[in-house]
């Protein structure tokens, strides 16, 4: 893999770190909203886009380290494998090799 293709892999990585920021902060504060504004996690260091999922869907991408949730046609066929193109967002797959180690080595919920 090369080092950009590998630094857009961990750009994801911090995405969903940030994400998980985010989350933490609304149940601290007892937000109680029913969706909540995530930062894209795609490859591109300089997205801006936000993404509205509900704790739901929210849950559902988290449970799997692999997984992340994308604004539309964001993803990136070097790294991800499309699962689902919803109306709000996709989610994706990390590809098997490294970016799959990537994504699983700094998946914030293993353990």
């Amino acid at each position: 893999m090369s080092d950009y293709r590998r630094e857009e892999a961990i750009n994801e990585t911090r995405s969903r770190q940030t994400n998980e920021w985010i989350e933490e902060a609304n149940d601290r504060f007892g937000a109680e909203n029913p969706m909540d504004e995530y930062r894209c996690e795609c490859s591109d260091g300089m997205c801006a886009e936000v993404v509205s999922l509900t704790r739901i869907e929210y849950e559902a991408v988290r449970a799997d380290g692999l997984r992340f949730f994308i604004a539309s046609h964001h993803e990136n066929p070097e790294l991800d494998r499309l699962i689902v193109e919803l109306e709000r967002y996709s989610i994706v797959a990390k590809l098997p090799g490294e970016p799959a180690r990537i994504a699983l080595n700094s998946d914030p919920r293993k353990g």
